[in-house]
Protein backbone atom coordinates (compact mmCIF):
# COMPACT_ATOMS: atom_id res chain seq x y z
CA UNK A 1 0.00 0.00 0.00
CA UNK A 2 1.57 3.30 -1.20
CA UNK A 3 1.26 6.12 1.37
CA UNK A 4 1.06 8.37 -1.09
CA UNK A 5 -1.81 6.87 -2.22
CA UNK A 6 -3.20 6.85 1.69
CA UNK A 7 -2.15 10.50 1.33
CA UNK A 8 -4.42 11.00 -1.45
CA UNK A 9 -6.98 9.92 -0.09
CA UNK A 10 -6.87 11.40 3.43
CA UNK A 11 -6.97 14.74 1.31
CA UNK A 12 -10.10 13.56 -1.01
CA UNK A 13 -12.08 12.73 2.14
CA UNK A 14 -11.62 16.09 3.53
CA UNK A 15 -12.09 18.17 -0.24
CA UNK A 16 -14.68 16.05 -1.55
CA UNK A 17 -13.25 16.92 -4.77
CA UNK A 18 -10.84 15.00 -7.19
CA UNK A 19 -9.63 18.19 -8.91
CA UNK A 20 -9.27 20.20 -5.57
CA UNK A 21 -6.92 17.42 -4.44
CA UNK A 22 -5.02 17.26 -7.50
CA UNK A 23 -4.46 21.20 -7.63
CA UNK A 24 -3.24 20.69 -3.99
CA UNK A 25 -0.79 17.84 -4.73
CA UNK A 26 -0.46 19.87 -8.04
CA UNK A 27 -0.66 16.32 -9.90
CA UNK A 28 -3.00 15.55 -12.88
CA UNK A 29 -6.37 14.65 -11.54
CA UNK A 30 -5.85 11.00 -13.01
CA UNK A 31 -3.37 10.08 -10.51
CA UNK A 32 -5.78 11.16 -7.47
CA UNK A 33 -7.97 8.73 -9.62
CA UNK A 34 -5.69 5.74 -10.34
CA UNK A 35 -4.75 5.91 -6.49
CA UNK A 36 -8.45 5.24 -5.48
CA UNK A 37 -8.83 2.51 -7.97
CA UNK A 38 -5.69 0.75 -6.22
CA UNK A 39 -6.70 1.22 -2.62
CA UNK A 40 -10.12 0.05 -3.93
CA UNK A 41 -8.32 -2.94 -5.97
CA UNK A 42 -6.12 -3.95 -2.98
CA UNK A 43 -8.64 -3.53 -0.02
CA UNK A 44 -11.69 -5.25 -2.33
CA UNK A 45 -13.98 -2.77 -1.28
CA UNK A 46 -15.41 0.24 -2.98
CA UNK A 47 -14.35 3.42 -0.93
CA UNK A 48 -16.36 6.04 -2.73
CA UNK A 49 -19.86 6.96 -4.63
CA UNK A 50 -19.39 9.08 -7.30
CA UNK A 51 -21.08 10.75 -10.56
CA UNK A 52 -19.42 10.32 -13.90
CA UNK A 53 -18.13 13.86 -13.62
CA UNK A 54 -16.57 12.57 -10.35
CA UNK A 55 -18.02 16.42 -9.39
CA UNK A 56 -20.45 14.32 -6.43
CA UNK A 57 -18.54 12.32 -3.91
CA UNK A 58 -19.28 10.78 -0.63
CA UNK A 59 -18.16 7.84 1.32
CA UNK A 60 -19.27 4.58 1.66
CA UNK A 61 -19.81 3.25 4.88
CA UNK A 62 -16.26 0.90 4.34
CA UNK A 63 -14.61 4.37 3.16
CA UNK A 64 -15.37 5.67 6.23
CA UNK A 65 -14.07 3.08 8.32
CA UNK A 66 -11.03 3.32 6.26
CA UNK A 67 -11.17 7.05 6.87
CA UNK A 68 -10.26 5.88 10.38
CA UNK A 69 -7.60 3.90 9.81
CA UNK A 70 -5.73 6.14 7.05
CA UNK A 71 -5.91 9.32 9.75
CA UNK A 72 -4.33 6.85 12.65
CA UNK A 73 -1.57 5.94 10.01
CA UNK A 74 -0.72 9.11 8.61
CA UNK A 75 -0.64 10.56 12.24
CA UNK A 76 1.85 7.86 13.31
CA UNK A 77 4.02 8.21 10.70
CA UNK A 78 4.09 12.18 11.33
CA UNK A 79 5.06 11.60 14.57
CA UNK A 80 7.01 8.38 13.93
CA UNK A 81 9.13 11.12 11.57
CA UNK A 82 9.53 13.64 14.44
CA UNK A 83 10.70 11.19 16.78
CA UNK A 84 13.30 9.95 13.90
CA UNK A 85 14.96 13.81 13.40
CA UNK A 86 14.95 13.59 17.32
CA UNK A 87 17.36 10.78 17.53
CA UNK A 88 19.51 12.23 14.91
CA UNK A 89 20.21 15.65 16.63
CA UNK A 90 20.55 14.05 20.28
CA UNK A 91 17.97 16.37 21.42
CA UNK A 92 15.16 15.90 24.16
CA UNK A 93 12.05 18.12 23.48
CA UNK A 94 11.04 18.51 27.35
CA UNK A 95 7.82 20.20 27.85
CA UNK A 96 7.68 22.14 31.35
CA UNK A 97 4.65 24.14 32.95
CA UNK A 98 5.86 27.29 33.99
CA UNK A 99 4.07 26.34 37.85
CA UNK A 100 6.45 22.84 38.05
CA UNK A 101 9.52 24.75 36.02
CA UNK A 102 9.65 27.34 38.46
CA UNK A 103 9.54 25.41 41.05
CA UNK A 104 11.61 21.77 40.21
CA UNK A 105 14.05 23.09 37.35
CA UNK A 106 16.71 25.23 39.72
CA UNK A 107 16.76 21.71 41.66
CA UNK A 108 17.15 19.37 38.71
CA UNK A 109 19.37 22.19 36.92
CA UNK A 110 22.82 21.79 38.48
CA UNK A 111 22.73 18.38 38.15
CA UNK A 112 21.84 18.54 34.50
CA UNK A 113 24.92 19.93 34.14
CA UNK A 114 27.37 18.09 35.77
CA UNK A 115 26.06 14.49 33.80
CA UNK A 116 26.04 16.67 30.41
CA UNK A 117 22.50 17.08 29.43
CA UNK A 118 21.18 20.16 29.71
CA UNK A 119 22.61 21.38 26.75
CA UNK A 120 20.64 18.44 24.77
CA UNK A 121 17.62 19.26 26.23
CA UNK A 122 14.93 21.50 24.13
CA UNK A 123 12.97 22.84 26.82
CA UNK A 124 9.18 23.95 25.90
CA UNK A 125 6.90 25.82 28.84
CA UNK A 126 3.46 26.18 28.67
CA UNK A 127 0.33 24.43 30.45
CA UNK A 128 0.06 21.28 30.97
CA UNK A 129 -2.93 20.37 28.82
CA UNK A 130 -1.48 22.17 25.78
CA UNK A 131 2.05 19.94 26.82
CA UNK A 132 -0.03 17.21 27.09
CA UNK A 133 -1.39 17.69 23.51
CA UNK A 134 2.47 17.93 22.12
CA UNK A 135 3.42 14.80 23.52
CA UNK A 136 0.58 12.89 22.17
CA UNK A 137 1.95 14.31 18.69
CA UNK A 138 5.31 12.92 19.23
CA UNK A 139 6.22 17.12 19.27
CA UNK A 140 8.09 16.67 22.97
CA UNK A 141 9.26 13.42 23.96
CA UNK A 142 8.70 14.06 27.89
CA UNK A 143 7.06 16.02 30.11
CA UNK A 144 6.61 17.11 33.86
CA UNK A 145 2.77 17.42 33.44
CA UNK A 146 0.29 18.52 36.16
CA UNK A 147 -3.01 17.00 36.27
CA UNK A 148 -6.26 16.86 38.78
CA UNK A 149 -6.69 12.99 37.61
CA UNK A 150 -3.85 10.20 37.50
CA UNK A 151 -3.07 9.90 33.82
CA UNK A 152 -4.10 6.39 32.80
CA UNK A 153 -4.59 6.57 28.96
CA UNK A 154 -3.10 3.61 26.55
CA UNK A 155 -1.41 6.09 24.61
CA UNK A 156 0.81 7.48 27.42
CA UNK A 157 3.13 6.18 29.88
CA UNK A 158 3.31 8.42 32.91
CA UNK A 159 4.76 7.99 36.59
CA UNK A 160 3.61 9.55 39.65
CA UNK A 161 6.19 11.88 41.04
CA UNK A 162 4.27 14.07 43.87
CA UNK A 163 1.10 15.06 45.16
CA UNK A 164 0.22 18.23 46.05
CA UNK A 165 -2.44 20.49 47.33
CA UNK A 166 -4.38 23.46 45.96
CA UNK A 167 -4.73 26.35 47.83
CA UNK A 168 -6.21 30.03 48.19
CA UNK A 169 -3.68 32.42 47.43
CA UNK A 170 -4.25 36.31 48.89
CA UNK A 171 -2.10 39.30 49.58
CA UNK A 172 -0.60 39.52 53.07
CA UNK A 173 -3.41 42.82 53.75
CA UNK A 174 -6.28 41.08 52.89
CA UNK A 175 -9.00 39.87 55.29
CA UNK A 176 -8.31 36.46 54.86
CA UNK A 177 -4.79 36.67 55.70
CA UNK A 178 -5.05 36.24 59.41
CA UNK A 179 -6.89 32.85 58.38
CA UNK A 180 -4.60 29.61 57.72
CA UNK A 181 -7.59 27.41 56.84
CA UNK A 182 -11.01 28.48 54.98
CA UNK A 183 -14.00 26.74 53.70
CA UNK A 184 -14.60 26.88 49.78
CA UNK A 185 -18.33 27.82 50.38
CA UNK A 186 -17.10 30.81 52.55
CA UNK A 187 -15.65 32.89 49.81
CA UNK A 188 -19.12 33.32 48.39
CA UNK A 189 -18.05 37.20 48.21
CA UNK A 190 -14.63 37.40 46.88
CA UNK A 191 -13.59 38.15 43.40
CA UNK A 192 -11.14 35.07 41.83
CA UNK A 193 -8.71 35.79 39.33
CA UNK A 194 -7.47 32.24 37.97
CA UNK A 195 -5.18 30.53 35.67
CA UNK A 196 -6.74 30.47 31.77
CA UNK A 197 -7.81 26.62 30.45
CA UNK A 198 -4.33 25.83 29.42
CA UNK A 199 -3.67 25.11 33.08
CA UNK A 200 -5.73 22.34 35.49
CA UNK A 201 -5.58 24.86 37.94
CA UNK A 202 -9.52 26.12 35.80
CA UNK A 203 -10.38 22.59 35.96
CA UNK A 204 -9.56 21.58 39.44
CA UNK A 205 -11.54 25.03 40.42
CA UNK A 206 -14.71 24.11 38.86
CA UNK A 207 -14.86 20.59 40.16
CA UNK A 208 -14.79 22.83 43.91
CA UNK A 209 -17.50 25.18 42.62
CA UNK A 210 -19.68 22.14 41.21
CA UNK A 211 -19.56 20.56 44.86
CA UNK A 212 -20.09 24.65 46.89
CA UNK A 213 -23.17 25.38 45.93
CA UNK A 214 -22.59 28.60 44.35
CA UNK A 215 -20.93 30.37 41.45
CA UNK A 216 -17.76 32.44 42.35
CA UNK A 217 -16.94 35.67 40.66
CA UNK A 218 -14.19 35.23 38.58
CA UNK A 219 -13.33 38.96 37.57
CA UNK A 220 -9.65 37.98 35.20
CA UNK A 221 -8.22 34.35 33.82
CA UNK A 222 -4.84 34.83 32.24
CA UNK A 223 -2.13 32.61 30.94
CA UNK A 224 0.68 34.27 32.84
CA UNK A 225 1.37 33.61 36.24
CA UNK A 226 3.31 36.33 37.37
CA UNK A 227 0.50 38.70 35.99
CA UNK A 228 -1.85 36.81 38.37
CA UNK A 229 0.47 37.08 41.62
CA UNK A 230 0.57 40.83 40.96
CA UNK A 231 -3.01 41.33 40.82
CA UNK A 232 -3.62 39.15 43.99
CA UNK A 233 -1.20 41.51 45.26
CA UNK A 234 -2.62 44.62 44.31
CA UNK A 235 -5.78 43.08 45.55
CA UNK A 236 -7.91 42.38 42.75
CA UNK A 237 -9.02 39.41 44.09
CA UNK A 238 -7.59 36.05 45.36
CA UNK A 239 -5.98 33.16 43.42
CA UNK A 240 -6.18 29.21 43.26
CA UNK A 241 -3.31 28.08 42.95
CA UNK A 242 -1.11 24.53 43.70
CA UNK A 243 1.01 25.01 46.53
CA UNK A 244 4.38 25.08 44.54
CA UNK A 245 2.97 28.36 42.96
CA UNK A 246 3.72 30.56 45.80
CA UNK A 247 7.71 30.98 46.58
CA UNK A 248 8.41 33.93 49.98
CA UNK A 249 9.98 36.23 47.65
CA UNK A 250 6.06 36.64 46.19
CA UNK A 251 5.41 38.24 49.15
CA UNK A 252 1.26 36.49 49.15
CA UNK A 253 -0.18 34.27 51.68
CA UNK A 254 -1.59 30.68 50.66
CA UNK A 255 -4.26 29.04 52.89
CA UNK A 256 -5.54 25.72 53.16
CA UNK A 257 -8.97 24.65 52.30
CA UNK A 258 -10.67 21.89 54.54
CA UNK A 259 -13.20 21.02 52.55
CA UNK A 260 -14.07 17.26 51.92
CA UNK A 261 -12.62 15.25 48.80
CA UNK A 262 -11.02 18.06 47.23
CA UNK A 263 -9.17 17.98 44.54
CA UNK A 264 -5.39 17.17 43.85
CA UNK A 265 -2.40 18.63 41.94
CA UNK A 266 -0.67 15.70 40.74
CA UNK A 267 3.06 15.26 39.44
CA UNK A 268 3.53 12.83 36.96
CA UNK A 269 6.82 12.48 34.20
CA UNK A 270 4.77 11.38 30.85
CA UNK A 271 5.82 9.89 27.52
CA UNK A 272 4.21 8.33 24.79
CA UNK A 273 3.98 4.78 25.72
CA UNK A 274 5.80 3.86 21.73
CA UNK A 275 8.53 5.83 22.68
CA UNK A 276 11.93 4.02 22.65
CA UNK A 277 14.40 5.46 24.93
CA UNK A 278 17.76 6.40 23.98
CA UNK A 279 20.70 6.15 26.70
CA UNK A 280 20.31 9.65 26.71
CA UNK A 281 16.51 9.93 27.83
CA UNK A 282 17.38 7.32 29.93
CA UNK A 283 20.03 9.28 32.50
CA UNK A 284 17.41 12.08 32.05
CA UNK A 285 14.50 10.45 33.20
CA UNK A 286 16.73 8.45 36.36
CA UNK A 287 18.03 12.07 37.15
CA UNK A 288 14.36 13.14 37.46
CA UNK A 289 13.30 10.25 40.00
CA UNK A 290 15.87 10.62 41.90
CA UNK A 291 15.78 14.99 42.33
CA UNK A 292 11.60 14.06 43.53
CA UNK A 293 12.66 11.62 45.77
CA UNK A 294 15.60 13.57 47.14
CA UNK A 295 12.90 16.22 47.63
CA UNK A 296 11.61 15.67 50.71
CA UNK A 297 10.52 19.35 51.37
CA UNK A 298 8.01 19.29 48.38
Amino acid sequence: MNIKDLEYYQRLVYEKSFSKVADFYQVSQPTITYAIKRLETELNVTLLERDRSHKNISLTPAGQQFSQHVNKILRELRIAKREMSHFNTEQIPFGLPPIIGNYYFPKLSKQLLDQDILQHLKIIRDGSENLLRQIRLGQIDLGIIGSINPLTEDDLKSELLKEKKFQIIVAKNHPLASKTQVAFRDLLDENFVLLSERYVHLYAFQQLTATSGFEPHVVYQSDDLQILKSMIKDGVGIGFLAEIAIQPEDNLLAIDLIDDNQPLFYISMVQRSAEISTPLHKSFTELIRRVFMEDLDS
